[in-house]
């Protein structure tokens, strides 16, 4: 694979671009949550296990998904996961029977956690060296928010112009089914084969086996660093999820959420995500630069519980969301570069990345059953007030982590030096 000229870049751009549109779909309700209610006559707590049902079968799928990656070439296992996410797709716009939802739910985690996300997580971090690494990341990360925000806003549009939010949650589900297979399709195209890349890497590194690379992962105190700062950056992540629907409390049109949502999720990505990396890249630490983004979130969630409820709230309410969701994405595009600042050897590389992702990305699994209960439970302002006095404690907590890595990696590197 190349790693220099424009070929890179362009290759790094349809990634994101795929990577920001696969999650469209099992992450439906961050910009079209009431409508999905409506649509799937479903409560607050049936709409969260559409989530959970993704999340359980992405911790098995992130478990082993590391070791598929390097055993194929990502030309096969990138468009196969976004044909089969965009295939998937079809049958959700049907809106079926809740037990029908579910199975889909689950078959999205199949086909983003197991065959698509370790093989473009693979593909990007073998696309520059190691001092590359918190910029690469970062501007992958802004590259999905960028695309995904302005293919996003235009499919707000075609929510907006339909004759109900139910036909018009349709069109939007129909859409991103057939971008995703068209994309999985490009992909194909244009990622290179990199099957012997891998096999030659793997023989130059001494690939450790399933077994013994898991109990190699398991025994390096940077692996749970790794699971706690991602496993907390995805509590605030989907804590800050429940934003969107908490302005329409405050009165906002479900036009106006509709298009806050995208932005949110997707327009914070570009800015966010692009800046950790090159913050992480200046100053010479992934860590450091999750110690300020945890601080920042942690502060965020509670000033949004200490704001008056009213509807002359909606802008400052929104702007302050945007503050504190821009430290989120600081950290989702840097946490994985962790594991290069601490100099993960690359033989069980897979295996560090598989641990990592079934714990850290674990949330997804049981958060939104819970605060769709909390929802159900304390209807109005005191749900949403105890969904986010439990993003602030997660952000306290991740900085925590964040400080102890911190720690671990000047150990580390001092006593490297002194070998």
């Amino acid at each position: 694979m190349s790693k220099k000229g424009l070929n890179r870049w362009f290759v790094l751009f349809i990634l994101a671009l795929a990577c920001g549109l696969i999650y469209q779909l099992p992450y439906l309700r961050y910009s079209y949550y009431d409508a999905m209610l409506v649509a799937f006559d479903v409560t607050n707590t049936q709409l969260g296990t559409f989530m959970t049902a993704f999340g359980l079968g992405s911790l098995v799928c992130y478990l082993v998904g590391g070791v598929v990656a390097m055993k194929f070439s990502d030309k096969i296992l990138l468009p196969i996961g976004q044909i089969l996410t965009g295939a998937a797709g079809l049958w959700f716009a049907t809106f079926p029977s809740y037990g029908i939802a579910l199975f889909i739910s689950f078959f999205w985690a199949f086909s983003t956690s197991l065959i698509f996300w370790p093989a473009v997580i693979n593909f990007v971090r073998g696309m520059g060296e190691s001092k590359e690494q918190g910029r690469l990341y970062g501007l992958f990360e802004g590259l999905r928010g960028i695309t995904a925000t302005a293919i996003g806003l235009g499919i707000v549009a075609i929510f907006n112009a339909a004759i109900s939010d139910v036909a018009g949650l349709r069109d939007v589900i129909l859409a991103y089914a057939i971008i995703n297979i068209a994309l999985g399709v490009i992909t194909f195209f244009v990622v290179p084969n990199n099957k012997a890349e891998k096999k030659a890497l793997a023989e130059a590194s001494g690939q450790a086996s399933l077994i013994s690379g898991f109990g190699a992962a398991l025994k390096l105190p940077i692996t749970w660093i790794g699971c706690g700062v991602v496993f907390f950056t995805m509590m605030v992540f989907d804590c800050l999820g429940y934003t969107t629907p908490y302005l329409g409390l405050l009165g906002a049109s479900a036009a106006f959420t509709a298009a806050f949502g995208t932005v949110r999720t997707w327009g914070l990505q570009m800015v966010g995500g692009t800046t950790g990396g090159f913050i992480a890249d200046k100053i010479g630490s992934s860590c450091k630069t999750l110690i300020g983004g945890f601080a920042v979130i942690a502060a965020g969630f509670i000033a949004l519980n200490l704001v008056p409820v009213t509807s002359s709230m909606i802008w400052p309410v929104a702007i302050l969301i945007l503050v504190f969701g821009s430290a989120i994405y600081v950290n989702r595009g840097v946490y994985f570069a962790v594991l290069d600042e601490a100099k993960v050897p690359a033989n069980i590389n897979a295996a560090v990345v598989g641990i990592v992702s079934a714990i850290g990305f674990t949330p997804d699994a049981f958060i939104y059953t819970v605060i769709g209960y909390f929802l159900d439970t304390y209807p109005g302002t005191l749900g949403y007030q105890i969904t986010y006095w439990m993003g602030a404690g997660c952000g306290v907590c991740g900085l925590i982590c964040a400080l102890i890595g911190v720690r671990l990696i000047k150990k580390q590197k001092a006593a490297a030096a002194a070998e």
